[in-house]
């Protein structure tokens, strides 16, 4: 089943207003803009926490502290062709052991996309030299002449 938006606390505490007050499940629903079975599921939980905030969750705790993100996050920022395998290595000797997956989900929640960096032919002393020849003999050329020029 798909995950869907939560409903804002303003909503959620309107729904249970609404139903101290005498309201049925369905006019609320109407009334908010909101499936019925939602609101029935609201005054279920309010009825047996006292409470429209959110409930703590299943799952596992994060393995890497919002600390440690920041160290990684400013680790790649500053040096882009840092490996994941240098980073665990870097994790494990301060006393943290993850996997590589868990730096690449880390990283791709911190907004940071993996690439491979693009292969480049080397150039030789003799390319070297002439691209600069050729770039000081074409310094003056006025734009016009480049208008046709196709670059790949």
């Amino acid at each position: 089943m798909a995950k869907t938006k939560e409903l804002s606390k303003d909503t959620r505490n309107k729904i249970v207003d609404l139903h101290q007050a005498g309201k049925t499940e369905s006019a609320i629903g109407k009334q908010l803009g909101v499936k019925k079975s939602t609101v029935g599921a609201i005054i279920r939980k309010w009825k047996k926490y006292k409470t429209t905030d959110n409930l703590p969750r299943s799952g596992a705790p994060r393995k890497i502290s919002p600390h440690v993100v920041k160290m990684i996050t400013r680790t790649v920022s500053k040096n882009p062709r840092t490996t994941r395998r240098d980073l665990v290595n870097d994790l494990q000797r301060a006393g943290t052991k993850v996997t590589k997956a868990t730096i690449s989900n880390t990283l791709r929640r911190q907004g940071l996309k993996s690439c491979s960096a693009r292969c480049v032919s080397l150039l030789k002393p003799v390319h070297v030299r002439a691209r600069l020849k050729f770039a000081r003999e074409h310094l003056d050329d006025p734009e016009e002449d480049w208008e046709n020029v196709i670059c790949f």
